[in-house]
């Protein structure tokens, strides 16, 4: 199976904390819905989380030796959360990505890259 992380991409002003319950409510339902599609159809969550919002990021630039509070990019898309998958199935996986994106977010899924064991 390869790994592929799935990254949940969403406007920072639309956090968690500023939605309504049924918000709330409706986006717990998706990620339901995505983690019982992916277990039904062969994909197997190895691991994930939501993140804490933008503003505890911390960031350190090219070169630089300090470090500076908030996201590396001004944008007000950040990442929001993550699932580490192992799938057999891209294309797949990408169908069962499409129930996330009902959430108003955006999914970004990339293969992990997987280096070869140095001898010892």
């Amino acid at each position: 199976m390869t790994d592929y992380i799935v990254l949940i991409i969403g406007d920072d002003a639309r956090w968690w904390d500023k939605m309504t319950e049924q918000e709330r409510a409706d986006g717990m339902a998706a990620h339901e819905r995505f983690s019982t599609s992916l277990v039904e159809r062969g994909h197997v969550i190895t691991g994930g989380a939501e993140l804490h919002r933008t503003s505890e990021a911390r960031s350190i630039r090219i070169g630089a030796d300090t470090v500076t509070e908030g996201p590396f990019a001004e944008s007000t898309e950040q990442v929001g959360g993550f699932y580490q998958v192992s799938s057999d199935d891209l294309d797949d996986l990408l169908e069962c990505c499409k129930i996330l994106s009902e959430t108003g977010d955006g999914i970004e899924v990339r293969r992990t890259v997987v280096h070869a064991e140095q001898p010892a």
